[in-house]
């Protein structure tokens, strides 16, 4: 048979098919939802845990069902039933249901004839008031099992804990494996089973990433922050005992370390004011002595401290150029790479702009002589038959640029033209060239 479906409002609540011949069947899918008896169907039947008021039953006569369960090797099948007052619901294989013009014929309803609920429904003042009673009573039934369901709470309560990614979780996947061993109904099995493989699908990742964790602080065992973050996750209640057997060891090698680094810290201290205190004895013997010795004696002492002196500011002096070297060195790795990077990007730039792009800032406030130092470095490595990097600067056709490209070139012993103009058409051949390198 052909039939056309709609899906009511909320969505998975409900399908109603209505049949080629006219009429129009009702699967009533969501347990927290009233049942439209009421409603205009030939034919009604209830979704897996949906509950039907005994009043209801008594004047329909039956109530129709359908559940799934598990299929030996895997998957599910469906199962059709049929609930009669007192006797509960006998459940069939669809290949034992027959639909006919009057309904659908099942074992325990060979007539396929119900009474209709509003012919049961018709009656005097009083009847009508206990179908409305009935119908309240119904809601807040329905109401009072959708609060009080601990299968629904559990699965509610292992979402949430997943959503926040909290310490809950463990705790919530307990829960609805207590309540896996103890359930019977096969809707509530299936709802339990998918919320567990969710829990489980965490808690193996979360144990793959604790793996993964003390591994690297048995690699790295001096680091503070893998060990915080190690202790953090063997608290975790599947944790293994080698897990934080392990943690444990590392923890107490740290300790270790630190107290010996405290140790030798006051050595160094004690050692210091020892020399310290040396070095103030001997000075005031050398006082003691100057003072006592002969004009000329005094006379070689000051020239000899006059040599200390010029002595400790040529130290002084060279320490400040070995500095300033190395700054400029340091300085020269962010300048080759920036103009690396531009020339890769086919554009110039300038020592402000590749101050601004490294955080180097220093770069906008060099002297011009700092600056040819620092293109000599990054222009070392330049193979002979390569354009200078420094092109991606020279482009830029200031009057320093150009000059710093003349003076650069001129200190690796390249020839360059004297004339801007032609300069700047083979800077511009170089730039071309150093973005296709």
């Amino acid at each position: 048979m052909t039939a056309e479906f709609t899906y009511p409002e909320p969505l998975g609540s409900a399908v109603r098919a209505r049949l080629d011949d006219g009429r129009t069947f009702l699967l009533h899918l969501d347990r927290n939802r009233p049942v439209a008896w009421d409603d205009d169907v030939w034919e009604l039947v209830l979704g897996p845990g949906v509950p039907v008021v005994a009043n209801i039953l008594a004047r329909r006569g039956y109530v129709h069902r359908i559940r799934f369960e598990d299929r030996p090797g895997g998957g599910r099948v469906m199962k059709f039933g049929t609930e009669l007052p007192g006797r509960g619901t006998t459940w069939e294989s669809l290949d034992e249901v027959t639909l006919t013009s009057e309904g659908l014929t099942t074992t325990d309803r060979p007539d396929g004839v119900r009474i209709p609920l509003a012919e049961a429904s018709r009656g005097g003042g009083s009847s009508e008031r206990s179908i409305v009673a009935v119908t309240r009573s119904h809601s807040r039934t329905v109401m009072a099992a959708r609060q009080d369901d601990p299968v629904k709470r559990a699965v509610m309560h292992l979402d949430r804990a997943l959503r926040e990614q909290n310490n809950q979780i463990y705790g919530a996947v307990g829960t609805i494996r207590r309540l896996l061993e103890a359930s019977q109904t096969p809707e509530n099995v299936a709802r339990l089973r998918l919320a567990l493989g969710r829990g489980q699908v965490w808690t193996e990742q979360r144990a793959r990433h604790r793996r993964a964790v003390i591994e690297q602080l048995k690699e790295r065992p001096t680091s503070s922050a893998l060990l915080l973050k190690a202790a953090a996750l063997v608290r975790d209640p599947d944790a293994t005992l080698e897990e934080r057997k392990a943690v444990h060891a590392v923890r107490v090698q740290q300790k270790e370390d630190e107290a010996a680094r405290h140790r030798a810290l006051v050595e160094q201290r004690a050692a210091r004011l020892q020399r310290a205190e040396a070095e103030r004895q001997r000075e005031f013997e050398l006082r003691r002595q100057a003072e006592r010795a002969a004009v000329e004696e005094r006379r070689e002492t000051e020239e000899a401290h006059r040599q200390a002196q010029a002595e400790k500011r040529r130290l002084a002096e060279e320490a400040d150029r070995q500095a300033h070297a190395e700054k400029l060195a340091y300085l020269a790795l962010f300048v080759s790479g920036a103009l690396k990077k531009a020339a890769r990007e086919g554009r110039t730039t300038t020592w402000e702009e590749i101050g601004q792009r490294t955080g180097q800032l220093q770069l906008g406030r060099l002297t011009h002589q700092d600056k040819l130092e620092v293109l000599e470095t990054v222009e070392k490595k330049t193979l002979p038959e390569s354009p200078l990097w420094s092109a991606v600067l020279a482009a830029a056709s200031t009057d320093e640029a150009l000059r710093l490209h003349r003076e650069v070139s001129h200190l690796l012993q390249r020839d360059v033209p004297d004339n801007d103009s032609d300069l700047v058409i083979e800077l511009t051949a170089d730039c071309a060239q150093l973005r296709r390198q």
